[in-house]
């Protein structure tokens, strides 16, 4: 016959296979609440800019007036972003692509910088990776789901 004990520590093991995953979900709900709060008390500064999809940002040198990318052209860019926490998931200089292929939030960004200009976009998870994140947990590229971007951004150039 089992043991109760035995059949105590199979119940608890049970438990917890049932339970892990939804503690899971439920940080990713934590830290999904805490980037939705840290955008509404970033977007409070002066120097924010909003616009109507959530993308904030921040102009610290806006360039040449005449020359923006759109969707067509591909842009060359120094870059550098992070987490709220301050984790630098990617940084690059003169990093090249075409405007099409980058994440909905970033796009929207430079879409409305000018060449030469130097940005600060703050982009939230829907216009990023959303509920699914980026890379492999554990990694340093790694964007945790429900992530705020924030991205030091300059404008090279646009072809």
């Amino acid at each position: 016959m089992v043991s109760t004990m035995k059949i105590r520590i199979l119940l608890i093991a049970l438990c917890a296979l049932l339970f892990l995953p939804s503690c899971k979900k439920n940080n990713w709900m934590d830290w999904q609440a805490e980037n939705e709060v840290w955008l509404v008390r970033n977007a409070k500064q002066d120097s924010i800019v909003l616009t109507p999809t959530g993308l904030q940002y921040k102009v610290i040198r806006q360039g040449v007036a005449s020359i923006k990318p759109d969707n067509a052209k591909t842009v060359v860019i120094n870059y550098k972003g992070w987490l709220i926490t301050g984790d630098v998931f990617d940084q690059a200089e003169n990093a090249t692509s075409a405007v099409s292929d980058l994440i909905q939030g970033f796009a929207e960004g430079l879409k409305k910088m000018n060449k030469s200009g130097h940005y600060i976009l703050y982009i939230p998870s829907n216009l990023g990776y959303g509920s699914a994140g980026s890379g492999t947990e554990g990694y340093s590229n790694y964007i945790p789901p429900y992530s705020t971007l924030i991205f030091d951004v300059t404008l090279i150039d646009v072809y």
